[in-house]
């Protein structure tokens, strides 16, 4: 059982509108299932749980250090897809999180 959780709202800021506040809850969520393993499992529970803020989060070390490991894994595996699959995946993000956040681009 979970214990209580911040809704995506706590996520809503400047320039990230309800999908973007969306897609930041859920990745904390994936990471509180261990995705991440065990540092990001307990920042990203901290986060949900509203012990601590996702801002203070990336401003403790062992959080960050891990989260840039795990950011330029990421960006390896990215640049090892095909530019043409890249693109059809940022523009079926793009559609994604404009649609929601008032912006409705093509």
């Amino acid at each position: 059982m979970r214990e209580r959780e911040v809704g995506h709202e706590e996520f809503l800021a400047p320039g990230r509108g309800p999908s973007r506040a969306r897609v930041v809850h859920e990745a904390l969520r994936q990471l509180s299932d261990g995705a991440g393993g065990p540092v990001l499992k307990e920042m990203a529970r901290e986060v949900l749980s509203g012990r601590i803020g996702l801002k203070d989060a990336m401003r403790m070390r062992a959080y960050a250090d891990e989260l840039g490991e795990r950011v330029e894994t990421a960006f390896a595996e990215w640049e090892r897809i095909p530019a043409p699959e890249r693109e059809r995946q940022v523009a079926q993000a793009r559609r994604f999180l404009d649609t929601d956040d008032g912006r409705h681009t093509r």
